[in-house]
């Protein structure tokens, strides 16, 4: 947990039993209002919820969850506020005599939304053909339109939950293995996407996992990133993001950009705005230029016509 925050454990005069959607409303509400700011005097509210079931867990551990890959600025509060209810544990609700915690709920979450990126990869490649095998101009626009959402929607969850694993990793909630085996999973599924996970992860953790016992492991996947580079395999965004990664190991993974500290819920929601605005346009422009390349194809097809 990092330096500052507060390990809190609820009297039992201060516990506060709402009911179940009641409570799921009040933990929504502390998430929104939640900054390295105001952690500990949110994280007290937290703790004086009555938290006693499994049912009642798994949906504090589902609304944690999504408001973290949902807003990966914030990753290392939500991941200092998992830390503070890692030991929080409640009967199990086919089996009373067992208990489940917070903690393995929590990362069964994360591996579900891991291993699900596979299956977006899936999904997507799949509109793609479908895409490329439509025969309308309608349906081609309303395919472009989709996999272009669909693309969008799972580069965020995917990029969230790829930060908030290692956030999650940085204060111990998470293992080297787990670590290393995320690394491998992403190499080997070969999509730019998952290429670009693998730069996010590495960027987050690589200074903690470049250990002397693991530098074996971090030289072969970096002598694979730099054949990738060489190669020329990808896109050009996605080699210059590989690039960068390289430079940080070469700099001992020090950034050469500045860290000026903890943020303001301003400075944030500022910045988080501004990246939401330029996925935006990204989608903007690509689907402008596929109706360009449309018109453009319908003109000269017009003027073939018309030679004849």
């Amino acid at each position: 947990m990092e330096e500052g925050y507060i390990r809190f454990t609820p009297s039992a005069s201060s516990v506060v039993c709402f009911p179940l959607q009641e409570l799921f409303q009040k933990v929504r509400s502390i998430l929104n209002k939640l900054t390295p700011q105001m952690f500990n005097q949110l994280m007290k509210q937290v703790m004086d919820l009555t938290i006693d079931t499994e049912e009642r867990l798994k949906g504090v551990v589902d609304l944690v969850f999504e408001k973290a890959i949902d807003e990966p600025s914030f990753s290392m509060v939500y991941g200092n506020m998992c830390s503070c209810l890692a030991m929080l544990k409640v009967p199990m609700a086919d089996k009373p005599t067992s208990t489940v915690g917070f903690q393995k709920l929590l990362l069964n979450r994360c591996q579900k939304e891991f291993e699900k990126d596979k299956v977006n990869d899936d999904v997507l490649e799949k509109l793609r053909h479908q895409l490329e095998a439509a025969t309308s101009a309608s349906e081609r626009e309303r395919l472009e339109e989709d996999l272009e959402e669909a693309k969008d929607k799972a580069h965020r969850r995917s990029i969230g939950n790829i930060k908030f694993i290692g956030e999650l990793f940085k204060l111990h909630m998470l293992s080297e293995a787990i670590m290393h085996d995320c690394v491998v999973k992403l190499f080997m599924n070969h999509s730019e996407e998952s290429l670009e996970r693998l730069c996010h992860l590495l960027t987050a953790i690589g200074k903690d996992l470049d250990l002397e016992k693991a530098r074996p492991k971090m030289d072969h996947y970096f002598k694979y990133i730099e054949k990738t580079v060489k190669k020329r395999r990808g896109s050009s965004r996605i080699r210059f993001l590989l690039q960068d990664v390289i430079d940080l190991r070469l700099n001992n993974w020090v950034s050469r950009r500045a860290d000026h500290g903890p943020k303001t819920i301003e400075q944030i929601h500022k910045e988080a705005k501004l990246e939401e605005q330029e996925e935006q346009r990204k989608v903007h422009q690509q689907l402008l230029s596929k109706q360009n390349k449309r018109q453009s194809f319908s003109c000269a097809f017009g003027v073939a016509l018309t030679s004849e």
